[in-house]
């Protein structure tokens, strides 16, 4: 995965992936969104065929850090991919 950070401050943060697929930068920001102290998350597609996504999260710095809201969420996600790996080879 090649991501770029494009600008990064207490309660923001914006990053950029590059052919990459968006439901991953989807999934992530629904789960960011959910933590107490987020303001906004979400991506932009610049244009589908250049696969370039750009992410932004803003957040209260008094609650939870922009960068720690993203690291949280991204754990949660590894959370539940776990899960529902384990679910299929149950099947």
């Amino acid at each position: 995965m090649e991501l770029r950070i494009i600008r990064v401050r207490d309660d923001f943060l914006e990053l950029e992936a590059l052919e990459e697929d968006p439901a991953f930068f989807d999934s992530l920001s629904e789960l960011i969104q959910k933590l107490d102290g987020v303001e906004y998350a979400g991506i932009t597609i610049e244009h589908p065929l250049t696969k370039k996504i750009i992410m932004r999260v803003k957040t209260n710095p008094s609650k939870i850090k922009a960068v720690d809201a993203v690291k949280r969420s991204i754990q949660e996600l590894k959370g539940i991919s776990e899960e529902l790996r384990e679910a299929f080879e149950k099947l």
